[in-house]
């Protein structure tokens, strides 16, 4: 037998349905790993940005538009991607070390290695911005934008592709409620 629902009632279940929409759909745009991912996904623009700079100084020779494209991708690495790995280094990483060490360990190293290179990359942007513009100075500006390029194309594909899905099936949902916690804290 069927109970009617006062419009009341209708209403009532409408505004829950309404609310748990918005809870849902705020939980998604709000998932940890998705705002890692969209972040993966501005670094590459950047990177895309300084590997047609460092294209256009190896083929036509240095040019200030060129350069300053140079500065712009290395303030947004400096700055945006830092915070990044910071909030992967001090949230993600000791999550999952409760599940496997490995993984974070390898993760951790790449980021090693990447801010390695970007330091010196930064030190030989500063050498041109304090005029030290000759050869030798070109090549390195060349080389090291090309590792840093490589170093964080293949971090980024190893974290979108393996990472970031062993850590969802790894993760329980707690685990990955306090993720989401620490990030929306970290902003």
């Amino acid at each position: 037998m069927f109970t009617l629902l006062s419009m009341y009632e209708v209403r009532q279940i409408q505004t829950e349905i309404q609310r748990n929409a918005a809870h849902f759909l705020l939980m998604e745009t709000e998932d940890p790993i998705e705002i890692l991912k969209s972040e993966h996904n501005e670094a590459l623009e950047k990177l895309a940005l300084l590997e047609n700079a460092v294209l256009s100084i190896s083929t036509s020779g240095f040019s200030a538009e060129a350069f300053q494209n140079i500065a712009l991708a290395i303030r947004f690495l400096d700055s945006e991607f830092r915070n990044h790995d910071r909030k992967e280094e001090e949230f993600l990483f000791p999550l999952v070390e409760k599940h496997v060490s490995g993984p974070p360990a390898v993760m951790r190293s790449e980021h090693r290695s990447l801010w390695n290179a970007f330091g010196q990359l930064c030190q030989i942007v500063r050498d041109v911005e304090e005029g030290k513009l000759h050869g030798k100075v070109i090549a390195e500006l060349i080389q090291t934008s090309r590792t840093v390029i490589t170093l964080l194309r293949h971090h980024i594909e190893k974290e979108n592709t393996v990472f970031f899905p062993l850590t969802k099936r790894l993760l329980t949902a707690t685990e990955y409620k306090h993720l989401q916690q620490q990030f929306q804290s970290a902003h």
